[in-house]
């Protein structure tokens, strides 16, 4: 099952604890300082309250003596002194308040680390709700808008297996929703310890065939629900995949659209396929071998050979950990100075983040060799069934957009839109390209390129639909 990133590194979670009980006897010793000096204030005022009584008292009791006349000022002096000693006592309450809420900020950016992440949900369903389809690696799960729709197509994205959970890819098809695409689905991805070794007495293979075959019943099905086939999009890893299904399958596209995929990796350089390349196509299974794992019995995928997505998630930081350090500086002063809307989105990406997927053995072996190393889709060498599949055999009657990101450094400029330049026989009037300034995560959680470049693609998809 799902698990957290930390809880491969034992040692550095028990020394995360040892730091956060540092910081609370440290912040409890404080804080009993400052409770004292209050104490302190409060008996300062009563002592003085206390003496002005007892020189009422006395000249009440003799008001021939010399303190009757200064009463006035005694108690002008008192009203001054109580003013000065609450504006003191409100400022050691503001400090104090500031120090915990620094502390407590810090103790909640360290439990962000230390404790397991809760499971991943999707914000707009329950996992449970509106699932069209229950497939042995993925679920499809229906996000449509409620009422009659002014469209018949299905809009179906299919979110990536990269070691993540699926929800990455939510904000894209609410906002295409919201724009128009009422009938929306999305295709989840689920952890390789969920996927059954044998369906139906029959050996299910997760590798790039049972991908494919998966993806045809998934546009069957939702072609069977409208009556006309839907518009795709892979958001990421997905897109040599549904770009091959549909090339095998042409009817049962209306559109294909893809964001931050590697569609063509030889089109440009980029660090993970140069490091793919120099280290060769047995590297894989040398990590497979090293790192592979079996999914213990009283699981779905018991019997399941598996890749560790940590070690995917590991990667992923090291690629971007300039980017990571910057977020972790600023989540810890939101946390510090209590700014908890700001907290609160860094804290929800970091929480998905750092909770790991595995990847089916077969899945990954393939998606390393098959993309990575070989280019197979691009070159025209990618096999499926026993059939070729080729860039040039895509179905020029089905419209084409891309999506990249300049500073995407998973899926570079090149490699996510350079399938367009070898698929010249779709008219012009039916492709669109486009390029944003973000980074790869961008593309999918940004909402400057929701509301720039998806909004174009929505209009896109709009004028090819069926009404």
């Amino acid at each position: 099952m799902p698990d957290g990133l930390m809880q491969r590194f034992p040692h550095a979670l028990n020394q995360l604890e040892a730091v956060k009980l540092g910081i609370g006897t440290g912040t409890a010793l404080v804080d009993r300082q400052f409770r004292l000096l209050n104490m302190g204030l409060e008996m300062t005022q009563q002592h003085q309250r206390i003496g002005r009584e007892l020189m009422r008292l006395a000249a009440q009791a003799n008001p021939w003596t010399a303190v009757m006349p200064a009463l006035p000022v005694l108690d002008m002096w008192q009203e001054r002194a109580d003013k000065a000693l609450e504006m003191v006592r409100i400022h050691l309450s503001e400090m104090r308040q500031a120090f915990l809420q620094a502390r407590e900020g810090e103790v909640e950016f360290l439990d962000l680390f230390a404790k397991p992440p809760e499971p991943q949900r999707w914000e707009e369903i329950r996992d449970h709700e509106r699932v069209l389809m229950d497939l042995p690696g993925m679920r499809v799960l229906d996000f449509s808008a409620p009422g009659r729709h002014r469209l018949r197509n299905y809009t179906v994205v299919f979110a990536p297996r990269a070691g993540h959970h699926s929800n990455i890819a939510e904000r894209v098809a609410v906002f295409l929703r919201d724009q128009g695409l009422s009938r929306m689905a999305v295709v989840e991805q689920k952890c390789a310890a969920e996927v059954p070794l044998y369906v139906e007495g029959r050996r299910h293979r997760e590798g790039f065939e049972g991908q494919v075959e998966q993806y045809r019943r998934v546009l069957e099905n939702l072609r069977e629900r409208a009556g006309v086939p839907a518009h795709l999009i892979a958001v990421c890893q997905p897109g040599p995949l549904l770009m091959s299904t549909l090339i095998l399958h042409p009817d049962l596209g209306r559109t294909f659209g893809s964001a931050g995929s590697p569609m063509d990796t030889e089109a440009a350089s980029g660090f993970l396929t140069d490091y793919a390349r120099t280290l060769g196509p047995d590297y894989i299974d040398m990590m497979l071998f090293l790192f592979g794992m079996t999914v213990p019995g009283g699981q779905a995928g018991a019997g399941r050979r598996t890749y560790d997505g940590s070690l995917q998630v590991l990667g992923f930081y090291l690629l971007g950990m300039h980017q990571h350090m910057r977020n972790f500086r600023r989540l810890l002063q939101d946390l510090r100075n209590g700014n908890r809307e700001a907290a609160r989105r860094q804290k929800s990406f970091y929480h998905w983040y750092n909770t790991v997927h595995h990847f089916p053995a077969g899945f990954i072996r393939d998606t390393y060799k098959k993309i990575f190393i070989r280019n197979e889709l691009a070159r025209g060498r990618l096999r499926i069934g026993g059939r070729r599949v080729r860039l040039a055999d895509y179905p020029a009657h089905v419209p084409l957009w891309a999506l990249a990101g300049e500073r995407d450094d998973i899926a570079p400029l090149g490699q996510a839109v350079g399938h367009m330049a070898r698929i010249d026989h779709v008219p012009p009037e039916n492709r669109l390209t486009l390029t944003c300034e973000g980074g790869h995560m961008a593309l999918f959680r940004s909402r400057r390129v929701l509301e720039n470049y998806y909004t174009r693609i929505a209009r896109f998809l709009l004028r090819h639909s069926d009404r």
